[in-house]
């Protein structure tokens, strides 16, 4: 059963316009079916049938009429269960089955509009009505017109999908594939009617959500339509994701598109339509039996619908828990004490009451570990880490070692060293892991090698180096070089070009990094540079990735993104771990950190061109992360940041054993091969194991060290990006070190004249 709940209304404004707009001239309501089919769809799928029904109707005169396809879930109930409380009468419930359930609606034409050219697609609405009734795992889908994914032009599939995120805060998305990926930032809340509607009319894409506009992209050249492939309401087969859990209604395509007045007229009447039916409590989802380890949070859930409003309470052993009063129950999971307790819930209404469970916690004292410390190889005076990845019942001690003789200060899940030496080849490091209840201990063995020949020295690179990166990718070797050399660590990369099945590299092409002499790479028809994957390259804490890029064109013409960097890790079909990088053909840039796909879309600031990347032009990007937020800089400005937490991002890899997790760091595709490569040039790339300050990203920006002096009262105080601060009592005096002093420094003069500069060296 349905909860009878009606959304509110987001806005006064939308709501008093749509109101004008149902009055007719006597001053009748019109029905809501009536008001959608003044707007002219082509298919308007009402799902009205009662149970057991095999047609879908389509209530347009084109009769383009769909197919109920049930599945059973494991409790072998029906689904799609139909005659479900819906607007004015009915809709249908959906539910994760076997075989999926949904309604399959063969393709039309009319109902996947295409150009002239019989690929890229026309003008369009779409709208319906959702009620999810979980949180999923994965990307939900209620309505789809999604063509698969195939070769060529279609390579990345074609069409559209609305799609639920993953829990546990889901929200809606719309995706207009290879042409705009919209986000709502509507929190859903469960067993909730929301009305989803997208237009799109040749060139921009706009979501609705409940009335109002939440997301919209111009300037889309690459939307391929749903070539003939069947659409679905409750599942997207094409897609790769989940079908949908929840309500479904009121679901209509148009060849027009629908305006903003229109679609708020559509909203306003529609949460007038929802039929009251007076029900007792359902459980939609009941409590399931819990394991999890001692000091971890446990939550038994419920979704429960009926007539509002319903009153819950948890039980223990039968017994009512005080404050238990919410569809969620959550608490600490303590050892021994609930470890095979049960626990019950009892929902009340003015109708009736429903009971589940009772369920079972089983609570767990052990050490899980995911990945143990990896042997590793470096060379000398580069970063090497290791890491051991665990879970299991905390709080969970760390304690390292090397040689046997504990190492002050480190007691993290990562053990960083700097600058190993070769006095340190052959070292035995290892860690101690301590709950409330066991201790192990792990080893692993670092061996340093000498380091090869590094490449000469210009501005640009003494500025990067002075801020101590992890890996630094010069790019300027000449068509003979053995591999990309990295410049500060040991993480040399391959190039891969046609002879290995990729395309084709211009070595040392002028770069683009201002006042510096340096060379660049470019890269063209598949041609990449792989880094196998490290540990080093993936922090699980705070780093920044930073590289300089001309693209050849906005790739309009590929009909695809362009990636520009990646390290990711592919568990298809689970989430990825990692992030990458691209181009899109709007001439914008976004960052994508996985599994949970939210991501930043930038352009530069460049009124002059509609703050769209131009093909040829030199741009310097950055993207940092910290406990806080993931930021985007290009040359030199934050252009989009959005919160690490609840962002769901998990690093790619776990502690440096490829055979454990992780995938290669690329530059010029993305790691496993989806969306199209970049076609451009790039050069000078690294990645830092900490966020790079604003200050100094702004300074390899401009390629420009300075110092900044500011009076303080009696005192000076001095700022500046890289490098070592010296002094001197005159101009052309002897300039020594400062060894003390970091930015800020504050001097406190002596009535003498000073003088200070910076030192910058690798």
């Amino acid at each position: 059963m349905k909860n009878s709940n009606k959304p509110q209304n987001p806005a006064v404004g939308p709501v008093l316009l749509a109101a004008a707009l149902l009055m007719g001239a006597s001053g009748a309501q019109a029905s809501y079916p009536d008001l959608i089919l003044t707007s002219h769809p082509v298919a308007y799928y009402r799902l009205e049938e009662a149970a057991d029904a095999v047609t879908a109707v389509d209530s347009t005169d084109n009769h383009f009429d769909g197919t109920y396809v049930y599945g059973q879930d494991p409790l072998s109930v029906t689904y799609p269960q139909l005659g479900q409380p819906g607007i004015d009468i009915n809709s249908a419930l959906f539910k994760i089955s076997t075989p999926t359930s949904f309604v399959d609606l063969p393709y039309q034409p009319d109902m996947s509009p295409t150009l002239p050219d019989g690929l890229h697609g026309g003008p369009f609405s779409v709208e319906c009505w959702a009620e999810p009734t979980t949180q999923p795992s994965d990307y939900s889908v209620p309505l789809s017109n999604f063509g698969a994914y195939s070769t060529g032009a279609y390579g990345n599939a074609s069409g559209w999908n609305f799609y639920q995120t993953p829990g546990p805060s889901s929200s809606w998305n719309f995706n207009l594939k290879n042409g705009a990926f919209l986000g709502s930032g509507v929190t859903i809340e469960l067993t909730k009617w929301y009305y989803l509607a997208a237009t799109f009319d040749g060139s921009t894409a706009v979501f609705y959500v409940n009335g109002v506009q939440v997301g919209s992209q111009g300037g889309i050249a690459g939307y391929l339509s749903n070539p003939q492939y069947n659409a679905q309401i409750g599942a997207g087969d094409n897609t790769g994701f989940l079908p949908f859990a929840g309500g479904v209604d009121e679901v209509a395509f148009y060849t027009n598109v629908l305006s903003s007045a229109d679609i708020a007229a559509h909203y306003a009447e529609g949460t007038n339509s929802f039929r009251a039916v007076a029900t007792p409590p359902v459980f939609l989802q009941e409590p399931a039996s819990l394991t999890n380890y001692a000091g971890f949070t446990v939550t038994f859930s419920s979704v429960v619908s009926g007539t509002a409003p319903l009153s819950y309470q948890w039980k223990r052993a039968g017994d009512p828990i005080p404050g238990a009063t919410n569809s969620s129950y959550s608490f600490q999971a303590a050892y021994p004490g609930d470890d095979g307790a049960t626990f019950s819930l009892t929902v009340t209404n003015s109708i009736g009451s429903a009971n589940a469970g009772p369920v079972t916690l089983t609570v767990l004292t052990n050490l899980n570990i995911l990945g143990a410390p990896f042997s590793i190889a470096r060379n000398e005076g580069s970063y090497a880490a290791f890491r051991v990845g665990v879970t299991g019942a905390g709080p969970i001690s760390y304690r390292w070692s090397k040689n046997s003789t504990p190492l002050s200060g480190e007691t993290n899940a990562t053990l960083w060293l700097p600058g190993v030496s070769l006095a340190d080849d052959g070292a035995t490091y290892a860690v101690t892991l301590t709950n409330p209840f066991v201790s192990t201990n792990l080893t692993a063995t670092l061996n340093v090698h000498p380091r090869a020949a590094t490449a000469p020295s210009t501005p640009y690179s003494l500025l990067v180096a002075a801020d101590h990166p992890v890996a630094y990718w010069r790019l300027d070797g000449a068509a003979d070089s053995a591999a990309a050399v990295d410049t500060a660590g040991s993480f040399d990369g391959t190039f891969f070009d046609t002879a290995d099945g990729g395309g084709v590299f211009s070595y040392q092409v002028p770069t683009g990094i201002p006042n510096d002499s340096d060379t660049a790479l470019g890269i063209s028809s598949g041609a990449t540079v792989k880094v196998p994957y490290a540990l080093e390259l993936n922090p699980d804490g705070d780093w920044a990735v930073e590289t300089w890029f001309s693209p050849a064109s906005l790739g309009a013409d590929g009909g695809d993104y362009r990636v520009i960097l990646s390290s990711e890790y592919n568990l298809f079909p689970n989430p990825y771990h990692g992030w990458y990088i691209y181009q899109q053909p709007n001439g914008t840039i976004a960052f994508v950190p996985q599994p949970g796909n939210q991501f930043i879309i930038e352009g530069p600031n460049d009124p002059a061109n509609n703050n769209v990347l131009v093909p040829g032009k030199w741009y310097h990007l950055v993207v940092t992360k910290d406990a806080a937020a993931f930021t985007v800089y290009i040359n030199g400005e934050a252009r989009g940041s959005f919160p690490v937490p609840g962002s769901g991002f998990i690093q790619n890899g776990i502690n440096g054993d490829t055979t454990v997790e992780g995938g290669d760091f690329v530059i010029g595709k993305r790691t496993d091969g989806a969306f199209n490569p970049f076609s451009g040039t790039v050069d000078d790339t690294a990645v830092y194991n900490y966020s790079l300050p604003a200050a100094k990203i702004l300074a390899h920006y401009l390629n420009s060290p300075r110092i900044s002096i500011q009076q303080s009262g009696d005192k000076v105080v001095l700022s500046w990006a890289a490098g070592a601060l010296q002094f001197s009592p005159a101009v052309n005096g002897t300039f020594t070190n400062l060894p003390a002093a970091t930015s800020p420094y504050t001097y406190t003069p002596d009535g003498l004249q000073g003088y200070f500069r910076l030192l910058i060296q690798p």
